[in-house]
């Protein structure tokens, strides 16, 4: 004779222990350190291979140096007046900074930290990039429409580029070695030919271009057109524009992640990032983040995007691939800057109104035990059998309960 009552309603959910799956965990953005920088820290950029961290201080005409393991200011470099665009060569571990206020660029030597030379430019410089692969830097003067060309050994102006009106950002493709340069009032795009320093193309976009950015992969380039709602895709090898995609509002900042082929795109007007199919150019989506979004970067390791919020103060967290926001990161005032140590997996974000750096270090959240993590707990194995012998000692004690709870009533069923 088997007894049952009190045990049967204690025994059914028991049984499911034999095929039961630990719960996931998941992926928490806890800033780590909050670092003491200059005034008005702007822009940002990493050193994956020394772990070191670099921040322009518009407000004061310094360069601010962060250790990436200590999370520490390890120092504070003297540059010219208003610096604010920040490239690293990582190959000669060189950092150059565009000195809005003089119209020079200062030249910093990685392991030093010391500048090693002050390269006068055009007026009013704004973006710098590198192309690592030439040693060659690319100042935008944003005062005179041209381009200066820096050579990175002898850190002299080899040549200056006419370009269009009020260029700002400057890209590199060091596959093709070829640079992009938005000009804003122009409303184009100069194609500049790395080797012989002459503009092969002038391409018509939209409105007030001001992002740029390249996927080196597909030889394509995307731009932000912040008065047209628009961004252009130009093709590398006809340099024409082969889509217009239609994104709103006045988009700023893109990022492309060249693994899976996607483009990200900020609007500040409706506050919200733009999904850019890469193939199809077109927008699977649109992800609502804070308010007037800024700074956008990707890490393709992790398919993971993070965007600063100027006015909330936070940095929006998007999963790459399922499209969605996944978490809203509480962060400095005035975030502006945001970067990426892919090897690291740590975010770097400059908050203007707070005079600090942000250091974001996504970790793994343990989900809380399921029902398979009681059944390896009582087992010590990860076995799923029928039931589980876990599963068969609780309901054993369910049933010693059951019949322990039966000798104190009356009306008992048996079963024979």
């Amino acid at each position: 004779m088997v007894l049952l009552v009190g045990a049967i309603g204690l025994v059914a959910p028991l049984v499911l222990l034999g095929g039961a799956t630990s719960a996931s965990a998941t992926t928490s953005y806890p800033v780590t350190a909050t670092v003491p920088v200059g005034s008005v820290p702007y822009m940002v950029a990493v050193n994956a291979t020394t772990n070191t961290v670099y921040v322009t201080n518009i407000g004061e005409g310094t360069m601010s140096v962060i250790n990436g393991t200590t999370n520490t200011v390890s120092a504070t470099v003297t540059v010219g007046s208003a610096p604010f665009g920040v490239a690293v060569n990582a190959t000669t571990n060189t950092v150059y900074v565009a000195n809005s206020g003089e119209g020079t660029m200062s030249v910093i030597n990685g392991t030093t930290n010391t500048v090693s030379a002050t390269v006068t430019v055009g007026s009013a410089p704004f973006g710098v990039a590198v192309n690592a692969t030439t040693n060659t830097v690319y100042v935008a003067n944003s005062g005179e429409g041209t381009l200066s060309v820096i050579d990175g050994i002898l850190n002299t102006v080899t040549a200056t580029v006419t370009v269009g009106n009020d260029p700002f950002w400057v890209a590199v493709n060091a596959t093709t070695n070829t640079v992009y340069v938005a000009n804003y009032n122009s409303g184009t795009v100069s194609v500049i030919d790395g080797i012989l320093n002459t503009v092969t193309a002038t391409v018509t976009v939209g409105n007030f271009p001001e992002g740029v950015a390249v996927n080196a992969t597909t030889n394509t380039v995307y731009v932000t057109n912040t008065g047209a709602g628009t961004v252009s895709v130009i093709d590398g090898i006809l340099n024409t524009v082969t889509a217009t995609v239609t994104v709103g509002g006045s988009p700023y900042g893109v990022a492309v992640n060249a693994t899976t082929n996607t483009v990200y795109v900020t609007d500040t007007i409706s506050n919200s990032v733009l999904v850019i199919d890469g193939i199809l150019n077109t927008v699977p989506a649109t992800v609502p983040v804070g308010g007037l979004p800024y700074g956008v970067a990707v890490n393709a390791t992790t398919n993971t995007v993070y965007v600063t919020n100027r006015s909330v103060g936070t940095v929006s967290v998007i999963d790459g691939a399922t499209i969605t926001r996944t978490a809203i990161v509480t962060v400095g005032n005035g975030p502006r800057g945001v970067a990426v140590n892919a090897t690291t997996n740590t975010v770097y974000v400059t908050n203007t109104g707070s005079n600090t750096v942000s250091v974001i270090t996504p970790g793994t959240v343990p989900a809380a035990p399921g029902l398979a993590d009681l059944s390896l707990a009582a087992t010590g194995s990860d076995s799923t059998l029928p039931l589980g012998l876990a599963g068969l000692l609780l309901i054993a004690g369910s049933a010693m309960l059951g019949a322990a709870r039966l000798r104190g009533r009356s009306g008992t069923s048996h079963i024979c």
